[in-house]
């Protein structure tokens, strides 16, 4: 796992910023070329440059690298805190994941997902030869989902467009990821104050961000611009000057006179004239939105498919192991062997993670982005379960414990899991955690490469990862797991989190813990 040498190892600093809302984020200033093998660019901006890459202790798992130069952010930096913190909080199946946070001397470099199929637009000429409402719909109902889900959360994104959905895949299985959270924001949830910066894509902008005075419904516009363009081919509201364009967007009705639109469902065309309302007070809000019988409307040639995925829940999750067996599996166990897994899962890709991520879709059926009390509920009886109601208890607040003062007085029923949560608590220990995986994770965490992890090495781990824990939290993690007392992880302990026997006498040949 490496070796001391005989000089003091000095700590990497950990650089603190704020947003504008004075929101606290957590860098690393340790050197990202020894974490990651920098590869193309994908795109180039005002602020710098995105880049994919590889880790190098890791070399399966790709990542997309933010490059922003920190000349051209001077005095800005809490709008690039801002993005790093919208990031960081938010935790959907269609949004962008965040992953790690680095800085030096010269750039800020943000670690997300790196969506292989690219954007939206040009992945649905490669994925169809002919482009259907059908098709759409599907990826109207992911996006909407994100949104809904954001606006939950307090945040309004402000700048909803084609170009920013990235496709997770080249291939059919691609999903639809929301990002760039650059101009995203906290909005009031009481409705009390308005937004009012100028903020957004002109041809995407809502009448009331023109007038400098809006709240999240800005958004449902902006998919009210994306789902007309992506049904017809073109935007709804155009102009030859700026100036034209906003005059359009404020006074325009919208037309649906082209040659596309006799082939278009009459829900669809319901949907957007609701979406596309000048008053945001005549407007659905992101929640609603996805209750519209569009989304459930059965297209010819999809029925069966659709009646095939209803019907293939139980089987998909009984060829390998039930729901209430991968969700206990994750009962009792260590507070660090929980961030452990949380990382592994970041070190997984897409095809391993394909299962379980339609499990948990299945059971979101609010398509929220969340698995509720209910949800579990009817999932666990769905599949025949034997789970009380203090067993499921059980289950959420073991998957997701009470973070604050405030939550440890609600009620369990009232906690949600999390999507990375719940992939985290889920993945089967059996398939995925080998020698090679577990030796890859203990060298995230030994940041000094000294061979043991101690409380420094946790710290700066974390800040990696954009979060702070506080001393008393690892001082508990490391209790739990160091039987000698040395205040130190070696790599046997960290193995025994996972395999109380010992690893060397569990591993076998081909490095899997289980024979």
């Amino acid at each position: 796992m490496g070796c001391a040498s005989g000089a003091e190892i000095k700590p990497n600093t950990i650089v603190q910023m704020r947003t504008r809302n004075q929101d606290l984020v957590f860098t690393s200033t340790e050197d990202i070329s020894k974490i990651y093998s920098l590869g193309k660019v994908l795109g180039v901006g005002s602020f710098g440059k995105v880049v994919t890459a590889r880790m190098i202790k890791n070399a399966e798992k790709q990542v997309a690298i933010k490059i922003i130069e920190k000349a051209k952010v001077k005095g800005r930096e809490d709008i690039l805190a801002n993005e790093i913190y919208m990031l960081q909080q938010l935790d959907h199946p269609n949004i962008i994941k965040f992953h790690e946070v680095y800085q030096n001397r010269l750039n800020f470099y943000i670690c997300m997902d790196y969506c292989k199929g690219g954007e939206l637009v040009e992945w649905i000429p490669k994925r169809y030869k002919s482009f259907h409402e059908p098709h759409i719909q599907e990826i109207m109902k992911k996006i909407v989902s994100a949104v809904s889900y954001i606006h939950a959360q307090g945040i309004v994104h402000r700048d909803i467009k084609a170009e920013n959905i990235m496709i997770t895949s080249k291939k059919d299985d691609g999903e639809p990821k929301l990002i760039d959270f650059g101009l995203a924001n906290k909005f009031d949830t009481s409705h009390l104050k308005r937004l009012k910066s100028f903020a957004g894509t002109p041809m995407y902008m809502a009448p009331e961000v023109i007038k400098g005075s809006y709240d999240e419904k800005c958004d449902v516009w902006s998919l009210g611009v994306l789902l007309f363009t992506l049904l017809s081919g073109h935007l709804p509201f155009h102009g030859s000057t700026k100036e034209e364009l906003y005059n359009n967007i404020q006074t325009s009705n919208i037309s649906f006179s082209s040659s596309v639109w006799p082939n278009i469902s009459n829900e669809a065309k319901d949907l957007i004239k609701k979406m596309l309302q000048k008053q945001p007070g005549l407007r659905p809000n992101s929640k609603d939105l996805i209750k519209h019988s569009w989304f459930k409307k059965q297209f010819k040639n999809e029925e069966k498919t659709s009646t095939q995925i209803n019907n293939s829940f139980t089987s998909s999750t009984m060829e390998n192991r039930q729901i209430y067996q991968l969700l206990k599996q994750n009962q009792g166990g260590a507070k660090f062997k929980k961030e452990v897994k949380t990382l592994l899962v970041n070190q997984l890709n897409e095809t391993e993670l394909s299962q379980l991520k339609e499990i948990f879709k299945k059971i979101d059926v609010d398509n929220s982005g969340t698995i509720t009390f209910d949800e579990l509920k009817q999932a666990l009886k769905a599949e025949g379960s034997p789970a009380t109601f203090e067993d499921i208890e059980k289950l959420i607040n073991n998957t997701s414990p009470p973070q604050t003062h405030e939550e440890v007085g609600r009620k369990k029923k009232d906690f949600v899991i999390k999507y990375s949560e719940f992939l985290a608590s889920c993945i089967d220990e059996r398939k995925f955690i080998t020698k090679e995986k577990l030796s890859s994770l203990f060298q995230i965490f030994d940041t000094d490469n000294s061979g043991f992890i101690t409380k420094l090495n946790i710290k700066e781990a974390f800040a990696r990862n954009g979060k702070q824990i506080s001393d008393k939290q690892i001082d508990e993690m490391i209790a739990e797991i160091d039987p000698n007392h040395d205040n130190k992880i070696s790599f046997e302990e960290f193995c025994q989190m996972f395999d109380h026997a010992g690893v060397n006498k569990n591993f076998t040949e081909d490095g899997s813990m289980y024979a």
